[in-house]
């Protein structure tokens, strides 16, 4: 079915995907002046950071879960308003705590709220737009988040931490009554109608073998993706550690990320389109995210000009994101579609937990942050690929299928 008011809805989602990816920026844009606001010692900064970032990465993990069940019990839309509520009111009460457990509270509701947005929206858009225009609307919206980031990191230098955190708030409150009138797409609405099918079954979706393959290659495919994050959200400590004599600043080092990965969100849909590949696309922004990693090798005769160029090719290799996730929810079907591309976007980014420390540890281990950059980006690629090789090219795919049944078998036939 064709939907008239795709683009107005398109537009919307957008919008909300903007507003989340600002906040998910936010404290890496505010991290130094919050933790000084939250009188942290310096020596301290990075272990109290991780903490902090450690948090809201469990914050997304559980409620990109719980938004997925929710999502395809009760819909895609009323689980992505109550997901903005919730961290719309989390991150205005940061803007008042000044104590650094409750600060970490907060960013953890925030990452509750925050986890849904993204695939609740691709999952909707998915199913209402034709197969030849969900990789480029992947990328639009993924585009308007990359917008969100860019628009924390530049008034990031500008603005009073705790008026970011308001300004962050307050937008989503608004952008949650735009989205009032929105309604869930026509395939949900036939499956919500059929009593005997399960919907958002967490169990069903492990206890399934083919389900539960698809969870686990998809999840390794795109964690690259937060390890890439990695070096972003710790860009003056990994400058410093690759043997850079010149600072860098953590405000134009985000910037320069975010005009890759808005490049990359439409780059890797059109070499998609192109080869009729999403898994091609993915390949190519894991070879590239290789090449990027390994310029961390020049060390001391790297100004802040190239280091900054090298997380511009970083973020390039990252925009392949807003795609992957077409290809997550294309390959599972309307009952458990929201509930399994969710849970995949949670399981990577709690991969970030542990992304955090490991690469500190090599760091540690080979007494060298570049030889400890080049292993860990070998051994994600490696399992990027290996995943890529098990699962079933998506391009053209219907979405009208069920699964955990026959995932051959459109809604028609099972009438």
């Amino acid at each position: 079915m064709k939907y008239k008011n795709y683009k107005f809805i398109l537009f919307f989602l957008s919008i909300g995907y903007l507003i989340d990816f600002y906040d998910l920026t936010l404290f890496a844009v505010v991290r130094i002046p919050v933790l000084k606001s939250l009188g942290v010692p310096e020596e301290d900064f990075m272990r109290v950071g991780s903490y902090m970032f450690n948090a809201q990465a469990l914050g997304l993990v559980l409620g990109g879960i719980l938004s997925g069940i929710w999502s395809d019990k009760f819909g895609r839309l009323s689980a992505v308003r109550i997901g903005i509520l919730i961290y719309s009111v989390a991150i205005i009460t940061n803007a008042y705590v000044t104590d650094i457990t409750l600060f970490t509270i907060m960013r953890f509701l925030a990452g509750i709220g925050l986890a849904g947005e993204f695939a609740a929206s691709i999952t909707l858009l998915s199913e209402i737009l034709p197969a030849e225009k969900r990789g480029f609307a992947s990328g639009f919206v993924y585009s308007f988040g990359i917008i969100g980031g860019m628009l924390a990191a530049y008034i990031g230098s500008a603005l009073h931490w705790q008026i970011m955190f308001l300004i962050g708030g307050i937008a989503g409150i608004i952008i949650l009554l735009a989205r009032i009138s929105f309604a869930d797409s026509i395939l949900f609405k036939n499956v919500k109608a059929q009593a005997n099918i399960s919907r958002g079954n967490l169990k069903n979706l492990i206890l399934n073998k083919n389900s539960f393959l698809k969870v686990i290659t998809l999840t390794l495919s795109i964690i690259p993706f937060w390890f890439m994050a990695f070096f972003i959200n710790f860009s003056p400590e990994v400058a410093k550690s690759v043997g850079m004599k010149e600072p860098v600043n953590q405000s134009i080092s985000l910037a320069f990320y975010f005009v890759g990965a808005f490049s990359g969100s439409y780059l890797f849909p059109y070499i998609a389109k192109l080869t009729a590949s999403r898994k091609f696309a993915v390949l190519s922004a894991l070879i590239l995210m290789l090449c990027a990693i390994s310029l961390f090798g020049l060390g001391n005769t790297l100004n802040a000009k190239s280091f900054y160029c090298i997380l511009l090719l970083i973020g390039l290799a990252s925009g392949y994101s807003g795609l992957f996730m077409v290809f997550a929810v294309e390959s599972f079907g309307t009952n458990q579609r929201s509930t399994a591309a969710s849970l995949i976007s949670s399981m990577a980014r709690c991969s970030l937990v542990g992304i955090n420390s490991f690469v500190p540890w090599l760091a540690f281990l080979f007494s060298d942050m570049w030889i400890a950059s080049i292993v860990a980006a070998g051994l994600f690629f490696i399992f990027g690929v290996l995943s890529l090789y098990f699962i079933k090219e998506t391009s053209n795919k219907s979405m009208d299928f069920y699964e955990g049944l026959n995932e051959n078998i459109p809604k028609k036939s099972l009438n």
